[in-house]
């Protein structure tokens, strides 16, 4: 009965629009990376590159192919909005999105991620088989081309769990009971929006937008799927993001989950409101769906079986890091891939020590680097290997010991080191268990 449920046909129309969504949010990404000079701060000028555990066989392009990389990317991307050559602007999107994004861990954000996991879906989707131009949108949508159901909630879940890990990273003490980091970032934020300074300023503000976002992360999925509330849960989404993105420089991030949330309308809601603009005369069809989307007599096909499983990995993935012992936003143990989006501030500093001299890694490292490696442990590690390999070449002499003074400072608290200045750090490696020497 369920199966066959999720196979029942429905209008592919919110779908559709989803991939415009996606598409325009992606056009503005890459194009941001052309206007603020991105490309060079993070991909050429670096001469040092930090590696995703699992991930090291990903290398930065030379100059010349990385540039030619984000320009394929911009096309593409276009080529989503546009409506043209889904299927094949959808994988090479995809693929070569991934591969800038995992070129240097530095750069890990959590929507980058989505937008990742995003382009897979739609490429898998039944939308990257049709040919359906934006701007010729009505005469796609008087012949609407159904969809199984299932892809609808395929989407719907891979949206509603980012909001709903968001909520559950949030359910700790520093967030709940100290109003942290918000009560940092709201002082940072001051002169944004000067009208609001007065309020913002105020002790008691942070304590309520901390609890707000955590009530607003773990209730938005269950409202926008109900009915009743979805309309008014909805201007609440385009409120929360609009506000929070003049307040933090969070890039695209309100713009991804802004457009994304319409895919828990109903799926023909385009027309829906196009119809009270103008008539529009539809010619839904209503035959089952074809075999290349769900197979007959209520049975799955390959496709289907693929996104359970990937489902189950997206619900999985982000309770690993109970595995570790510490904080998660202390020892960054299993934080990525976990939608731990913006639970906390850090910032830090790092000498190594190598024969008995001090190395800044200021001199090696762009400023973004530095900033993320001191407070990474796993990024640590990285560059104190990279520095005995270094020292290896320039004296012969192998298995030189690395030690670092580190500390970090996390929400504002005093500052405490990651690792012993007396570890060696050569000695650590990095794989699924936890960071040996890591001072939890």
């Amino acid at each position: 009965m369920a199966i066959k449920h999720l196979i029942q046909p429905v209008s592919s129309l919110s779908l559709h629009f989803f991939r415009i969504g996606y598409g325009f949010a992606t056009t503005i990404l890459i194009f941001r990376y052309f206007y603020y000079g991105w490309i060079h701060s993070y991909f050429i000028k670096p001469t040092f590159f930090f590696k995703h555990f699992g991930w090291e066989w990903i290398h930065p392009l030379s100059p010349v192919f990385t540039y030619l990389l984000f320009g394929i990317l911009f096309i593409t991307a276009l080529g989503i909005f546009l409506g043209y050559y889904l299927r094949i602007n959808l994988f090479v999107f995809t693929i070569g999105f991934t591969w800038f994004h995992f070129s240097d861990a530095t750069i890990y954000l959590n929507h980058y991620y989505l937008v990742s996991l995003l382009g897979f879906l739609l490429w898998l989707s039944p939308v990257s088989k049709s040919n359906s131009p934006t701007f010729h949108f009505l005469d796609w949508m008087k012949k609407e081309e159904p969809i199984s159901r299932f892809w609808l909630y395929t989407f719907r879940i891979q949206m509603g769990l980012v909001y709903f890990f968001g909520g559950i990273a949030k359910l700790q003490p520093d967030w709940l009971f100290e109003a942290l980091p918000l009560k940092l970032w709201l002082y940072q934020s001051e002169g944004k929006i000067p009208f609001l300074d007065p309020i913002l300023g105020l002790p008691i503000t942070a304590f309520v937008f901390s609890w707000i976002g955590v009530v607003f992360d773990l209730s938005i999925p269950f409202l926008l799927c109900t009915k009743k509330f979805r309309f008014p849960a909805w201007f609440v989404v385009l409120f929360f993001h609009s506000f929070t993105s003049f307040l933090f420089p969070i890039g695209i991030f309100p713009i991804v989950m802004s457009l994304s949330s319409l895919i828990f309308f109903e799926p023909n809601w385009p027309k829906t409101i196009l119809n009270k603009i103008i008539k529009v005369n539809s010619e839904t069809k209503e035959q089952a769906i074809t075999l290349s989307d769900c197979q007959e007599n209520g049975k799955f096909s390959y496709k289907e079986y693929l996104i359970f499983t990937y489902l189950l990995l997206q619900v999985t993935i982000p309770f690993r890091h109970i595995f570790y012992p510490g904080q998660v936003i202390w020892t960054e143990e299993a934080i990525k891939y976990s939608w731990q989006v913006m639970v906390a501030d850090k910032v830090g500093s790092a000498i190594f020590w190598i024969q008995n001299k001090p190395v800044d890694p200021k001199e090696i490292l762009t400023d973004y680097q530095y900033r993320m490696m001191t407070i990474q442990p796993e990024h640590i590690l990285q560059f104190a290997k990279y520095l005995q390999k270094k020292e290896m070449e320039q004296s012969g002499i192998k298995d030189v010991p690395v030690y670092v003074q580190s500390n970090v400072s996390i929400n504002g608290k005093p500052a405490r080191p990651l690792f012993s200045p007396n570890e060696d750090l050569t000695k650590i490696d990095v794989n699924f268990y936890p960071l040996k020497g890591l001072l939890r």
